[in-house]
Order: C-alpha cells, then structure tokens, then sequence
C-alpha cells in the first residue's frame, strides 16, 4: 500500500499525477515517489500490507500471511470485486487518502449509493467532486453499525475482528480478496478452489473451514476440497474417520486457486457470511455409532452438565477478543448456580489442560466423567505455542502419527458427547464449542458461551 505524504527533498523517481498513479508506481518497484500535481505536489511511500498486522502475531499463531501484497490489481473487472461488501454499510468514514482509502472511496461512489466522508481533502485529488462525497472536519453522529470507520491506527481493545472499526488495507482485501486468490487467472476458466492445509490446523478448524468456502463460493461455481496430504492429518486418517471433500482429480493449474493461509479468506466478510452450518454425518457412520453406545454406558437415564475448558495453547499464543478463555475458577460460579437449579447427575468435562482437569475434580470429585486421554500444562510450552508443535517435540514417525489418531479420535469423542449432553457451557469461542452446537442440531435445554475478553 502506498501511503500519501507532503513532499519532501528526499531523492526519488518524480511521477505525474493521474488516475494510473499508483499501478505505475507498483510497476516501477520503487519504494518512494514524489509526484507533480497541479492542485498540489504529494509523496508517495511504500508499506507492506502484512506489515499492517503485528508480525509477533503472525509468528506466534504460524500464520503465513493475513494479506496479499497486491502489486497488482484490476478496479474496473467487477467479475472478481466483492462489491456486496458496501451492503453492509450506509456510510464509509476515511481519516486519511492512501492508495486503499483512494481506491475503495472510488469504487463506493461509483458503483454504490453509499455517502462517504472523509477527514484529508486529498481524497478529492482522485475521485474529482462527487455530491456523495464530503469532505469534513470531524465525521457525523450516526447510529452504530451503520457506517465503517476506516483508519490506520484502530483501536486497541476492538474484541477481535471489528467489521465497523477497521485498517485501510483489510477495507481493500475485503474488496479484492478473490483477485488475490486468482493470481493473475481468468475466474470464467476456474473450477476448483484447493485449499492446502495448514500444518497448524486442527480437523474441527479443517471441518469448519472447508463447509464455510464450500458454501460461500458454490454461487461462483467453485467447488472447494483440502490437498491431498496437506496438514499433519494423513488422507488415510481423513478417510477411514471423516467425510471431507478431497480435490477432484480433474483439478489442472489452469482451473483452480490456490489458499495456503485459511487466514486471508477469515478476514473477510464474504467468509464471516457464509454459512457454516453442518451435522454430525461429517463423521463416518461407523465411529458414530460407537461414540453413541460409549455415551449410553456411561450416562444413559441422567441429567448430564457438558463442559469444554480451553486453556494450554490459547493462553501461550496469546489469543484475543472472544477467544481469550474463562478460566475453571471464573467459571465454577456459573457452574454451581446451574447445578443447584438444575440437579445435574453428573458432569462430562472436555479439556486438554492438565491442570484445569485437576481443579474441576478436586471442586467436583465423583460427580465429574472426562475421557481418559493425554494432557499438557501451560509449564510444558517452553519453546513452543502450540500443541501441534509440542506434539511433534515428544514424538516422531510412527509414535507420532499414532499418537496423531488417538488424540484425534479423543477430541471427536469429547465433542460428540458434550453434544449429547442436556446443557452445555464453554470456556469462550473456538472451534470445539461451534462444532459442538452443530452436532446438537440447537437443542441444549441451556447454553452458555464466556465472552470475558470482550468485556476487558
């Protein structure tokens, strides 16, 4: 993204202004300009789009990428501009001209109704004068979730992705994201979108992903499947335990893109639309008819608490907004008011944590069920995040992948019982609670989700 500056003496290439300004400032490959203007000189400067998000982040959660860099890209083929993403706002308020304010404010007063303010005269610069855009010196009082507030320095404490509140750069991904996936390809000659797993992932995030782009692109005409052997899940696991789209075998470098970070597709609306919604037949037939009769050995005829306590890797990668998790002991009020209304006979508690499992049977004892299972403590992440990686440091070859399938089957074992529970609550939102509410099909008698990060 190039960022618009007062001119400086700084030694750079000289441009004239015009509309083609920066995709020729991209193509030279400089990272300074000065440009000649007749209303007013300007600089231009070159920053990273990546470089938009804390790279500790990315590091930390072994993300790839949030955004392409966008070296190029096309504002005039609609075909492949998410213009559907203005319908979520009246208004769009910009605190400053750069090349995505310039070019997003452009594309919403041609081809919306959508009023737009602005803060930075400069934005008038590119669009030329237009009634629907107001040049202002501090933006209107309108309603809340109406308008989207564009800036570069957001707020802190935004609990998570704030559609309303958010960076220039993710306003323009938001808009040509699928220009990003094509790379360059003719969307009329695509089939196929491959989405190649990350290493990190885990097979509920596999689960949801894959039904959230299956849905969100099927009225594109793409059909969507994993790589075969990308992730750590071998395609003989996935097959003998899952039912998960693979690429077909037609897929060509021609007919397909390519997602080899699920997180540039996450930060877009047109995922957070889509519908994510699926049912327990993800799972084979015959693993869900054992975990039915294992359920009915141990809790048929009683009134059955689910609990899902995260901790480990979602406190060491320093998560934020509704995935920060409760803890046992914020949760145990909560707990104890439902077991006095509701006179559960028992408690199924799901966790990895060792040490939230101590705690809850030391308050709970005889009351409480928990599959038997490996577990870690947050002590035992020295130099690693993630459970993956931890996994990956105490075991190799073989060991690994054996131990890969039990704690899989475990964790589908854990999340199939909570859904067959009477009620259910959970520590905070990840991908165990929603795989949860999907294989309950929405009939808990009570359900309840912390939400403490939201509420710091």
């Amino acid at each position: 993204m190039f960022k618009i500056l007062e001119p400086t003496d700084k030694s750079a290439v000289t441009l004239q202004h015009s509309e083609n300004v920066f995709h020729e400032a991209l193509a030279r490959g400089e990272e300074y300009y000065h440009v000649k203007c007749e209303d007013g000189d300007y600089d231009l400067e070159y920053a990273g789009n990546n470089a938009t998000v804390m790279k500790g982040f990315l590091q930390k959660n072994h993300v790839k990428r949030i955004l392409p860099e966008y070296l190029e890209y096309n504002e005039n083929d609609l075909d492949t501009i998410y213009l559907e993403y203005f319908d979520m706002y009246k208004a769009l308020f910009f605190e400053e001209a750069n090349e995505y304010t310039v070019v997003s404010a452009k594309l919403a007063l041609e081809h919306s109704t959508l009023e737009v303010y602005t803060l930075d005269p400069r934005l008038a610069l590119f669009t030329g004068k237009n009634e629907r855009l107001h040049i202002v010196k501090e933006f209107p009082e309108l309603p809340e979730k109406t308008f989207l507030r564009v800036s570069d320095t957001p707020p802190k404490k935004i609990g998570g992705y704030n559609l309303y509140h958010l960076r220039s750069a993710f306003v323009f991904h938001n808009l040509f994201f699928l220009q990003g996936l094509l790379e360059g390809k003719d969307i009329k000659n695509i089939k196929y979108l491959e989405y190649d797993v990350e290493e990190r992932s885990g097979i509920a995030s596999i689960i949801i992903r894959l039904t959230a782009f299956k849905n969100a692109f099927a009225p594109l005409g793409i059909k969507v499947g994993i790589k075969r052997g990308s992730g750590r899940y071998s395609p003989e696991l996935i097959e003998k335990y899952f039912n998960i789209d693979i690429l077909g075998d037609d897929a060509t470098e021609e007919n397909t893109m390519h997602i080899d970070s699920v997180a540039m597709l996450v930060a877009t609306v047109f995922y957070i639309k889509a519908d994510k919604s699926y049912g327990a037949d993800v799972i084979k037939p015959a693993l869900r008819e054992q975990m039915d009769e294992y359920f009915d050995a141990l809790f048929k005829g009683k009134k059955v608490l689910g609990l899902l306590i995260r901790g480990t890797d979602y406190y060491t990668t320093g998560q934020v907004g509704e995935r920060i998790m409760a803890s046992a002991d914020d949760m145990i009020p909560e707990i104890n008011k439902w077991l006095e209304e509701e006179k559960y006979d028992n408690i199924f508690l799901a966790s990895e944590d060792a040490d939230v499992c101590e705690k809850m049977f030391a308050e709970y004892g005889s009351k409480l069920r928990m599959l038997s299972q490996e577990r870690h403590r947050v002590s035992d992440f020295k130099d690693v995040t993630i459970i993956s990686e931890l996994e990956k440091k105490e075991k190799t070859g073989k060991e690994y992948e054996d131990s890969l399938e039990d704690t899989t089957i475990n964790y589908f074992y854990a999340l199939y019982m909570l859904s067959k529970c009477d009620s259910f609550m959970c520590s905070g939102q990840c991908n165990g609670y929603d795989m949860v509410c999907a294989f309950n099909g929405n009939k808990f008698n009570r359900l309840y989700k912390f939400s403490i990060g939201l509420n710091q």
